[in-house]
């Protein structure tokens, strides 16, 4: 018995360690969109032999999916990697249902494969959407990137569950929370774009064309401030 309780305990040490390293290779990947890592990353973590008992490690791979299928994965294997994180994500959610970050996890999975749904399936996804995404922000108020996520769901779906006021609203909590996420910035300019209020679109954008990159998410927010500029220039 208590040669299979150190067992366990060394098993359990081990996941924790291996899930601190991928973590921190997660996070780099992510902030440089480095696609051939974070697609080694997803093999090489897909074939841990305790992958399904460990709700950390399944978290890690269900945010590397749906992150390679932004802007790793090609066409037309996108909503392929959607649709496994958010298999992951329900995995872990066994284990660890009431864990902000992951429910914020599955209901990002959802929001982008519903894009690549016909319309009326993807409406029939809004409900999950928004009862992990709601989950999240209840379970930790402060996850600025789940409001952003329910921001854009009021913004980009058709009438009548869209709402501009709504979702403006949470976008200025998101920054509230985070004034330096320049991303919730662009995407709350492109709300600006969407409802005809171009003074506030350029208001915004040029925000964010003044603002330091965040390291954490250094080529999306360069993408960002480019196509701030751009807008900029055109308009």
């Amino acid at each position: 018995m208590r040669k299979l309780l150190i067992v366990s305990f060394i098993l359990s040490l081990s996941l924790i360690v291996l899930g601190s390293n991928l973590s921190q290779d997660f996070y780099n990947y992510r902030a440089s969109q480095n696609a051939t890592g974070m697609l080694n990353l997803i093999n090489q973590v897909k074939i841990l032999p305790n992958l399904t008992k460990s709700a950390t490690i399944l978290t890690l791979l269900a945010d590397a999916c749906t992150e390679y299928g932004l802007w790793g994965a090609p066409k037309d294997k996108k909503a392929v990697y959607f649709n496994d994180s958010l298999d992951y994500a329900k995995l872990a959610l066994k284990m660890t249902p009431n864990d902000a970050y992951l429910n914020f996890v599955a209901g990002a999975a959802i929001g982008r494969l519903a894009q690549y749904k016909g319309i009326v399936q993807s409406l029939f996804m809004l409900g999950d959407f928004d009862n992990y995404i709601n989950k999240a922000i209840k379970l930790d108020p402060k996850l600025y990137r789940a409001y952003v996520a329910l921001a854009m769901r009021y913004r980009d779906t058709p009438w009548p569950f869209a709402d501009f006021e709504k979702s403006e609203m949470l976008f200025k909590k998101a920054l509230s929370l985070d004034p330096e996420y320049v991303y919730g910035y662009y995407e709350l300019a492109m709300l600006y774009v969407k409802w005809g209020k171009k003074d506030l679109a350029r208001e915004t954008f040029e925000r964010i064309v003044s603002m330091p990159i965040e390291k954490e998410f250094a080529v999306q927010e360069t993408q960002c401030k480019i196509e701030a500029k751009a807008w900029l220039d055109e308009n």
